[in-house]
């Protein structure tokens, strides 16, 4: 009897064991299947974080884009641009890796918005970025407006200087002269009768101070001035019809030739007359007529063009020793020479420049590459026979002179300087072509409207 009791209670344990061992083994794949579904779970999560940065990659880069290379190879194609350039092509766009990265990758496109103007227009990025492998790999795509605009950066559509001394035998052709000093030895500067082909009206002398034909060896003018151009009549025929002046005065045939620029104007709305004919009433009335800062590279600007010409291999804290941008590696080169620390009052001789980026004739079309050189703390010597066309920069106001040229070299574009002498055989001129073509560098890049689509 007992060892028939014994016999059953090892039985009974024996199932209640193989019981308990089946449990631990379903709780044990249940265990297991849910730490896998978790771990699957975050790293889709994982791989969903990584290719949104994937995709804000792919924006930075194609805003970097916009930056450096400009708009105007998307203008002309996107979104169909093809492999001549996947920015503007959606069905092919840009794809690239994201640094440091094994699994993660950006897919992405630009495309021109409707509307805008000369001045500003709207690009939508699409950028889609990918994490991860296989069939499981995440996807997520952002996009964003951007706005391309000239309008933060003032800088002239011609030669600007806060001083400049005529001299020697300066040509300029299809461009003024723009300054908020004196202007001497007038009769010397010679635009050949042509009209400013960035403001459509004859490319003249415009001074927030005094246009005289007395040489500036005494470095004052006034309307005191007996060479004054216009101390004895504001309309003056002859080459210096056109020219503004602090001593100027209606003109109704100027007026009504060219009403913006020289029709009567109270243009910061205080009551008193800005410009009227020949005349411009003080610094503001200039700068503010022909769309001009006094300091039109701010420091964020400076460091935005620092970057962009360190990246291009461009960049020099000296005057001399530096090497010519190459522009069928750089068709838009920043030229940056950041001399304020290293060699204040430095001057760069812009001969070393030679023909390399001379361009075609206008009549020729097709201009597809743009020079911006950017002086900070020094001078310029525009000099030898150099055949270049390029927007020239000088920032500093203890220095920024543009020396004489020796030899004949001539430039295409656009100037900005402290102090201007035209002394010796100096052609300037400035063009549809190059205005059509301005570094992209110059603009405003600015991102908005930001959203992920696929969240």
């Amino acid at each position: 009897m007992h060892e028939t009791s014994r016999h059953r209670d090892e039985g009974s344990a024996l199932v209640i064991t193989v019981m308990v061992m089946a449990l631990m083994a379903v709780l044990g794949t249940t265990v297991l299947g849910v730490t896998v579904n978790n771990l699957g779970a975050t790293r889709r999560a994982t791989d969903a974080t990584l290719a949104l940065d994937a995709a804000d990659a792919g924006l930075n880069q194609a805003v970097a884009y916009l930056r450096s290379s400009g708009t105007r190879a998307l203008d002309a194609c996107s979104p169909a641009c093809g492999a001549a350039n996947p920015w503007g092509d959606e069905g092919a766009p840009m794809s690239a890796p994201v640094a440091n990265s094994d699994d993660q990758r950006y897919e992405a496109w630009i495309v021109p918005q409707p509307g805008g103007s000369a001045d500003a227009r709207t690009y939508r990025v699409h950028s889609r970025g990918l994490a991860g492998a296989g069939e499981a790999r995440a996807q997520r795509l952002v996009e964003a407006d951007v706005t391309v605009s000239l309008v933060d950066v003032g800088l002239p559509l011609g030669v600007y200087a806060r001083s400049v001394q005529g001299a020697g035998t300066p040509d300029l052709t299809g461009v003024s002269i723009f300054s908020t000093g004196c202007v001497w030895n007038r009769s010397k500067i010679d635009f050949g009768g042509t009209t400013d082909a960035a403001y459509g009206i004859p490319a003249a002398v415009h001074s927030s101070q005094v246009i005289t034909d007395r040489n500036g060896n005494n470095k004052t003018c006034s309307g005191s001035d007996s060479k004054a151009i216009h101390r004895s009549q504001a309309c003056p025929s002859g080459a210096f019809r056109w020219d503004q002046d602090s001593i100027g005065g209606p003109c109704s045939d100027l007026a009504g030739a060219h009403p913006r620029y020289y029709g009567r104007d109270d243009g910061d709305g205080d009551g008193d007359i800005d410009v009227d004919g020949t005349f411009l009433a003080d610094d503001a009335a200039l700068l503010d007529l022909f769309g001009i800062e006094d300091d039109p590279l701010p420091e964020w600007k400076l460091a935005e063009l620092r970057t962009v010409a360190t990246s291009q291999g461009s960049y020099s804290r000296f005057a001399s020793g530096w090497s010519v941008p190459d522009p069928t590696t750089y068709p838009n080169s920043v030229l940056y020479f950041d001399l304020t620390r290293t060699d204040p009052g430095g001057t760069v001789d812009l001969k070393e420049l030679g023909s390399t980026w001379a361009q075609s004739s206008c009549e020729d079309g097709a201009w597809t590459r743009s020079l911006l050189i950017v002086i900070d703390g020094g001078n310029v010597k525009m000099n030898g026979n150099s055949e270049v066309a390029a927007s020239i920069v000088l920032t500093s106001r203890t220095y920024g002179e543009v020396d004489k040229g020796n030899g004949n070299p001539d430039y295409v574009g656009t100037l900005f300087a402290n102090t201007l002498n035209l002394a010796g055989a100096f052609d300037f001129e400035l063009n549809q072509c190059f205005l059509d073509n301005l570094s992209p560098s110059l603009f405003s890049v600015s991102v908005e409207d930001y959203r992920e689509i696929d969240r």
